[in-house]
């Protein structure tokens, strides 16, 4: 370790770290965000906006043109998504494509992304929406864009026009992208539109970038939809560190740099006074302390400082001598993520990694720079911070802006001739990652006849019944939903036609209709195909809002074949437990006076048992079961206020907790 001006400049000895909690799926809590992101023109093709405009004269000087042509390759791209195993996506809108011309919307390019979010949510792949990404319509851009005020609420029309639209499918909004690249790369460096060179003009802009942030949160926030929406900043990180730290040039060189940076629009969202870089004083902004529900962290690499740095991004930045150049020609130094973590920490907000990643054509960086990340990532989470996800940048190749298609960022190959996508090695260990920390696989038994519930079920499923305003099993995959849960089989039997329109946003749901009756257990060996290797196992009659996380890593801990959640909040007992486990099951209306829990209704199942113990026709998975694996079935205790919906009386007790939830 060598000491830095933030703190510690750490530095590890990569080849002596243990990576094993990545593969074994204990590094991250279950609910963890895994996804991708893109931007939209760099990967849709056929735009016209700013950056169409201006890319005859970037450092490149190649075009986007077709880019990854997803304009039209929609499809195929979410399977590469879901491929992915990620549960989130992270996606941008082009500005320009909705609003071409001013006051004139194209209802069909707002379609495609009303389509993308349905395909995306049908996959049980949340949606992030960007509402600006470095891009603006021609129009708008030679109004001035974000160097007048006045232009603000041009903007804020267009992103009112999209949360009206999308608002109700989807939970996740970033603002504004990265702020200070856009006004340090458009006005500093002159690397991107409009490419001049003026600090007068620099300070402009991020002022009005943050203006126009704090804006577009309140003015979301007041809509339909608002309250529950997660809206937040996203703030490219760089750690900037002395090349020389007992040069106290290199020093004043790095606070600068980081205080023009980072620091300035960290302490605007939390004081709600923005300082912009380069200014002398401070401003007050309506509306900007508070203005994020979360922070979106893009973080890259570190930068060392001297009084001499290159204004020009195409000189090799300094490295330390043991670190390794990417093919962007800075370091790879994931030890810098911590530091990041700890200054955005203050805004005592949920941070997310909404980017993270590196040019790597080759992939031989890659696999590393993803196991590297994600360790600290996970180190963070076990420290304290309240990280919620990890976006890697980028799903595929793509346009990389001033650089053109010479930076390769992609979990995905693109052969930009052929556009054929290839998955790259490190694209398989991030799948794997993901798959070994996701939320199990949901199958919810909703077969039953339902017979105590009288006419209510003669000519409909026990699971479809209205309560508090939906069906029951609408409210439990809501709140599989909010547990993290995407995927769900659902085992019907009794009037299982019913279901045949039955959707559930943010969840990917699978229905395998029984033959004939078979019990809970024959459902399940005649859904056994469908069945992952482990699975949350709930009844479709039942209503058990727990948090899913304790159960999970306790199943995991004990590697375990079974592991069923026991209350004592039920007026009946079904079952005893000592030390942790079942050590008897029964249904008796007289229960043992030894019994002392009831099955809440929430399970993790290993497959094997269902392979183990199944059997054509009918038969019962807890008369089965629960006696066989006697001593050997892990009991999760959970408090929580357990529902069911078997009797009238019952039925009647969960409508009045749902009225009583709503209000």
């Amino acid at each position: 370790m060598v000491r830095g001006l933030m703190g510690v400049e750490e530095h590890r000895d990569w080849t002596k770290v243990d990576y094993t909690s990545l593969v074994d799926g204990q590094a991250f809590p279950p609910s963890f965000m895994w996804g991708v992101a893109t931007a939209s023109h760099q990967i849709e093709g056929g735009n016209s906006n700013n950056w169409t405009q201006f890319e005859p004269q970037s450092k490149s000087g190649q075009l986007s043109g077709d880019a990854c042509d997803h304009w039209n390759r929609k499809v195929e791209d979410i399977d590469l998504i879901s491929n992915l195993n990620v549960t989130h996506y992270r996606f941008s809108i082009e500005w320009s494509r909705v609003e071409p011309e001013m006051g004139v919307w194209d209802e069909n390019a707002i379609d495609w992304y009303s389509d993308l979010v349905d395909r995306l949510l049908e996959r049980g792949i949340q949606p992030m929406v960007t509402l600006h990404h470095f891009t603006n319509p021609l129009w708008w851009e030679h109004r001035g864009a974000f160097e007048k005020e006045s232009n603000i609420i041009y903007w804020i029309r267009f992103c009112s026009k999209m949360f009206e639209v999308l608002a109700d499918r989807v939970e996740w909004w970033c603002t504004i992208n990265e702020p200070a690249v856009y006004a340090t790369m458009g006005y500093v460096l002159g690397e991107f539109p409009p490419g001049e060179r003026s600090f007068k003009k620099t300070r402009h802009v991020s002022l009005n970038l943050m203006r126009a942030h704090a804006l577009c949160y309140r003015t979301l926030k007041s809509m339909k939809h608002g309250r529950n929406a997660k809206i937040g900043l996203v703030k490219n990180i760089n750690i900037f560190d002395p090349y020389r730290r007992w040069n106290p040039l290199h020093r004043f060189q790095a606070k600068l740099l980081d205080g023009m940076f980072n620091r300035c629009w960290i302490k605007g969202l939390q004081t709600g006074r923005f300082k912009p870089p380069s200014a002398v004083r401070s401003v007050a902004i309506d509306g900007l302390k508070g203005s994020s529900d979360f922070i979106g962290v893009n973080y890259y690499t570190h930068l060392l400082t001297t009084p001499f740095m290159p204004t020009k991004v195409e000189i090799d930045p300094l490295i330390r001598p043991w670190e390794e150049r990417t093919d962007f020609r800075y370091a790879m130094y994931a030890e810098g993520l911590k530091r990041a973590f700890e200054m955005v920490s203050s805004l005592n907000i949920p941070i997310i990694v909404t980017e993270n990643g590196v040019a790597d054509d080759d992939d031989d960086m890659r696999p590393e720079h993803v196991r590297r990340h994600l360790l600290i990532t996970s180190e963070a989470i076990a420290n304290g911070h309240d990280i919620r996800g990890f976006y890697h940048w980028s799903l595929m190749d793509n346009f990389e802006w001033a650089e053109g298609y010479e930076q390769c960022f992609g979990l995905y190959h693109v052969d930009f001739e052929t556009q054929k996508r290839t998955l790259r090695e490190s694209g398989a260990l991030y799948a794997s990652i993901a798959q070994a920390h996701r939320m199990p696989q949901v199958v919810i038994l909703a077969g039953g006849l339902g017979t105590r519930l009288g006419e209510k079920t003669k000519n409909h499923p026990k699971s479809l019944i209205e309560v508090g305003g939906q069906p029951i099993l609408s409210h439990i995959l809501d709140w599989v939903q909010r547990q993290g849960c995407t995927r769900a089989v659902v085992l019907t039997g009794h009037h299982g036609e019913q279901f045949s329109e039955f959707v559930h946003n943010g969840i990917d749901l699978t229905f395998v209709k029984e033959p004939e009756q078979l019990g809970t257990g024959g459902a399940l060996w005649n859904a056994r195909d469908v069945l992952e290797d482990e699975f949350l196992l709930l009844w479709g009659d039942d209503y058990h809002p727990i948090d899913y996380s304790p159960l999970i890593n306790a199943h995991r801990k004990h590697s375990s074949r079974l592991t069923m959640t026991v209350t004592t909040e039920h007026e009946d007992l079904n079952l005893q437990h000592i030390d942790g486990r079942l050590v008897a099951y029964s249904k008796e209306e007289q229960p043992p006076s030894e019994f002392n829990g009831y099955e809440a209704g929430t399970s993790v199942v290993s497959k094997s048992i269902v392979l183990e113990y199944g059997k054509d026709g009918q038969w019962s998975w807890e008369n089965t079961v629960y006696p066989a694996l006697a001593n050997e079935i892990h009991v999760h205790l959970d408090s929580t206020k357990f529902w069911d919906m078997g009797t009238p009386e019952r039925l009647e007790k969960l409508e009045q907790f749902f009225n009583e939830s709503r209000s």
